[in-house]
């Protein structure tokens, strides 16, 4: 039986709140001497649906400052006043440090009844019949607006779950899943966007697998399956509200993003950029535009990559013609830099919505050159 059946099982008022353990309903004393109820929050590290070893020996809790029976604060429990917004309305007040002499918890069970106690123990020497075993009703299973097929424990475990906010409820189309397409989708399908539509008309063989995430086995490369229902089955896995549209997407498609939130391009040189860009900034839809293109240079390759963001507060110029010819279209396998091209793009859509800070300014298109191993701004 895994930790949490454990916790529910003895009657805890436990649940998993977006990657964080919740502890409900524990008793303990305040500096007046009653007797209130709390809640403990922890990280919930998980493996699958199960939790594992707990991160460290730490927890957060909600509620006054805890006491003994005479009103004295458990400074042995206490490390220090702190209050956190984990997410909307999971705030905490206090930090707690009981470490045990192993260093660590072996599971959640234990360092959840360990907690418990510390603070209930007191409360019972007010009131006897006070216990953290309520055997609350509660229906189990999986929230029905929950983004993903599992929970993210990452994110509590990063402290950034309350930032993750800004995604919520955005519709996302990645155009073109190449290389750097199947990339941006890697990046994306992680973070708790409510749909993310793919659109690609071509269909995946042996070398989009050496420069695409994951590992493809030798079935997936001879069934020739489209790009866009291939990958939107790989992580509809991980995500919920994935779409696959396997056809090529022009100007005319346009209008089948009207209400999107944001629009990723990764297109191959024989799509008709001019037309597609056009039509978003028509639109007033805000995308990210992605280009990359690679020379040999009779000493080793070269190139250089480029993130171009384009959004209806500020309109940036997009080199229409994508690619110029080079090594990259005689199809060299270079899946770092599609995986490098990527990676800038999805910064880059984070900055854009507050994710990550913004301290460059308003610098809507750079380039990184290879052998400069620089990013530089580009005139828009």
């Amino acid at each position: 039986m895994d930790a949490l059946s454990r916790l529910l099982e003895d009657g805890y008022d436990v649940e998993l709140r977006e990657g964080y353990l919740v502890v409900s309903d524990v008793p303990y004393v305040t500096t007046d001497r009653s007797v209130a109820r709390g809640c403990l929050v922890m990280p919930a590290n998980m493996a699958g649906d199960e939790l594992t070893t707990p991160t460290d020996h730490t927890t957060h809790f909600a509620g006054s400052e805890p006491c003994d029976d005479q009103g004295q604060p458990l400074m042995k429990v206490i490390n220090s006043a702190q209050v956190n917004e984990f997410l909307p309305g999971l705030r905490t007040d206090f930090y707690f440090s009981a470490k045990p002499p192993g260093g660590n918890y072996g599971d959640y069970h234990t360092k959840v009844s360990v907690y418990v106690e510390l603070l209930c123990r007191w409360a019972r020497l007010i009131d006897p019949a006070v216990t953290a075993r309520t055997y609350p009703v509660r229906e189990v299973g999986v929230e029905e607006d929950y983004p993903f097929c599992y929970r993210d424990s990452a994110s509590s475990r990063a402290g950034t779950s309350a930032l993750n906010a800004v995604f919520r409820g955005m519709r996302v189309a990645i155009v073109g899943l190449g290389g750097t397409g199947s990339h941006i989708l890697d990046l994306v399908a992680k973070v708790p966007v409510a749909e993310i539509h793919l659109y690609d008309g071509d269909v995946f063989v042996n070398h989009n697998a050496f420069r695409a995430p994951g590992a493809a086995g030798v079935d997936d490369v001879r069934r020739r399956s489209n790009k866009a229902e291939y990958w939107a089955g790989q992580y509809s896995r991980l995500k919920r509200g994935i779409y696959a549209h396997p056809d090529y997407f022009g100007a005319e498609n346009v209008d089948e993003l009207a209400g999107f939130d944001f629009v990723f391009l990764a297109l191959d040189d024989g799509s008709d950029r001019k037309g597609i860009v056009a039509a978003l900034e028509s639109a007033s839809l805000s995308f990210i535009d992605v280009g990359m293109g690679v020379i040999d240079t009779g000493a080793g390759l070269t190139g250089m990559l480029r993130v171009s963001t384009s959004t209806p507060r500020r309109r940036t110029r997009i080199p229409v013609g994508g690619n110029a010819p080079d090594e990259y279209a005689r199809n060299i396998q270079i899946g770092d830099l599609n995986a490098l091209n990527a990676a800038l793009a999805v910064i880059q859509w984070k900055r854009h919505l507050g994710f990550y800070a913004d301290m460059a300014g308003d610098v809507p298109a750079f380039a990184y050159p290879v052998s400069d191993n620089t990013i530089a701004g580009l005139v828009a």
